[in-house]
């Protein structure tokens, strides 16, 4: 795996009252992070983001269910399924829920090594400061499929 490259764009942040500047960058940080895990192929890494209560239903609706099984299905994702893929994260969007939740939902694309144009999707999570840090309670990662073209 090459090294992380998890891109954050800077748009759509501090819009509409949402949260304070530091709230919003120590999220972002965490976001960043956790991009830079998966684009090294580190489940261990990756999984250790998302609480230990955690909820993941993938792009291809497998439900992950605590922090160990979020951990393996990463395992699977970065070596048999993605093996080198590189994700982009946009830097999106957070929504106050309460000091301790919120919601963050960006775009995101991956591109796998020696394949056609990359994936583009979306993603939606839960986030909860814990002992000072921001860590995701629940991920909702979506692919738009291109549309089905018959061959001619």
């Amino acid at each position: 795996m090459g090294p992380g490259r998890c891109e954050a764009a800077p748009r759509g942040l501090g819009e509409g009252g949402h949260m304070g500047s530091s709230k919003e960058q120590a999220i972002f940080d965490e976001i960043v992070a956790f991009g830079q895990a998966w684009n090294r192929g580190d489940a261990r890494a990756a999984a250790s983001f998302f609480s230990e209560d955690a909820v993941r239903v993938d792009a291809s609706g497998n439900v992950q269910q605590g922090r160990a099984e979020i951990e393996a299905a990463y395992y699977r994702l970065f070596h048999e399924t993605m093996p080198g893929a590189v994700a982009k994260i946009d830097r999106g969007t957070i929504r106050t829920l309460s000091p301790v939740l919120a919601v963050w939902q960006a775009g995101l694309e991956i591109s796998m090594p020696g394949s056609g144009p990359p994936l583009r999707g979306h993603v939606v999570q839960v986030m909860e400061k814990v002992g000072g840090r921001w860590r995701i309670v629940e991920s909702h990662p979506k692919f738009f499929w291109s549309p089905f073209r018959p061959a001619t």
